[in-house]
């Protein structure tokens, strides 16, 4: 008995039809859906509020002391400007062996194929020498919060390996860049548009900087991950166009390929902002606004392997690493736990107009998650 289409993809066309952009982040409405799933197989699961309409899910099925975790997060990034959408965002369009919607990659197909999962445990009374536990997160996509409430709450506590379904076109994931944001303020002097010679242009003072802070990034490579990478992704300043601007805040994503790199960065960066204050008038600050660890799969582990032969058998063979950051920064570093980063979709679909995912995909994913279950754990 294999997990067909009827078993999953209805539950993500649902999925899709449930708004869970964030901002604002609200995922209770999806939580209750997929938790009234499992009340009517029967498997345990509780809804774990901790904020505004925010919320995680947490099914359980065995009763082995030590746990497998299956992970992914249920909010979504903005789906942006609906009228640019071949279908609406939020529609579940099947066409063509796809189904389009927000989060339909990132990261609603694994979910679904989770409880597929989950639920074909149950229906066949599956005795498993594991706990089996599905972690449904929400704020991922920002701040990561669902998933360290559910740590803090001591979900990691037993926990033998986490598989955490982002999408990587079911390819093994084995390492993870980290991440580190920085706001620089830079501040200049106010003056009227007509005499800009009177005022000091913090826009201006920002655009000599920029350069510098490319040769900040660590020329380092790592044989998975290839190098870090710096992207400056937001930028504003100014007020009306008739006054010299006086503040301009530039942020800005780096993402590393090693923990160790953190603090060559810091120092590389400090130097930096040092140099460009004494040599101009504009005066430059800065402060962190988020931190993740990278994170590398260097376990020799069993369930990995039967993952990888797994794959290998669809047609991902590729053992890869991810540029992105996921929940996994947020579990695993804490308990050394062992990991994979392995889930349907197309690296080219997140968080794009038109986002979709393969139906065929998704169903080899909840087949592949559920037989690796079976060939590793199943007692008799």
């Amino acid at each position: 008995m294999k997990i067909e289409k009827q078993d999953v993809i209805p539950i993500l066309k649902k999925l899709i039809n449930i708004k869970t952009e964030n901002p604002p982040g609200f995922t209770i409405e999806a939580v209750q859906y997929l938790s009234n799933i499992f009340n009517e197989v029967g498997i345990k699961n509780r809804i774990q509020a901790y904020g505004e309409k925010r919320a995680n899910i947490i099914a359980e099925y065995g009763e082995g002391e030590k746990t497998i975790i299956l992970t992914g997060h249920l909010d979504t990034i903005p789906a942006g400007d609906e009228t640019k959408w071949k279908f609406p965002p939020f529609s579940g369009k099947e066409e063509e062996g796809r189904i389009y919607g927000r989060g339909s990659t990132d990261m609603k197909g694994a979910i679904a194929a989770y409880v597929a999962v989950m639920t074909l445990l149950k229906q066949k009374n599956v005795k498993l020498s594991k706990k089996v536990i599905f972690l449904g997160t929400s704020d991922e996509e920002l701040n990561m919060d669902g998933s360290l409430f559910a740590k803090n709450e001591g979900i990691m506590e037993g926990c033998e390996f986490v598989v955490i379904g982002e999408p990587t076109e079911l390819k093994i994931g084995v390492a993870e860049k980290g991440t580190l944001w920085i706001k620089i303020r830079i501040e200049g002097k106010s003056a009227h548009g007509s005499t800009p010679h009177l005022g000091v242009s913090a826009i201006e003072a920002a655009a000599k900087l920029i350069p510098d802070l490319k040769e900040v990034v660590p020329a380092f490579e790592h044989k998975i991950l290839g190098k870090s990478s710096l992207n400056i992704g937001k930028i504003s300043g100014g007020t009306v166009v008739n006054v010299v601007p006086e503040l301009c805040e530039i942020e800005c994503d780096f993402r590393l390929v090693a923990d160790d790199l953190r603090d060559e960065i810091k120092e590389k960066f400090n130097a930096v902002l040092n140099k460009f204050n004494q040599e101009e008038e504009a005066k430059a600050s800065f402060a962190i606004l988020h931190e993740l660890p990278a994170i590398e799969m260097k376990y020799v582990s069993k369930f990995l392997e039967d993952l990888k032969i797994k794959a290998k058998k669809a047609g991902a063979a590729e053992i890869i690493g991810v540029n992105y950051g996921t929940d996994g920064a947020m579990l695993v570093p804490d308990y050394g736990t062992p990991f994979v980063i392995m889930g349907p979709g197309k690296l080219d679909q997140l968080h794009v107009t038109d986002e979709y995912t393969e139906i065929e995909e998704v169903i080899d994913y909840a087949n592949i998650i559920y037989e690796a279950l079976i060939d590793n754990f199943s007692v008799t």
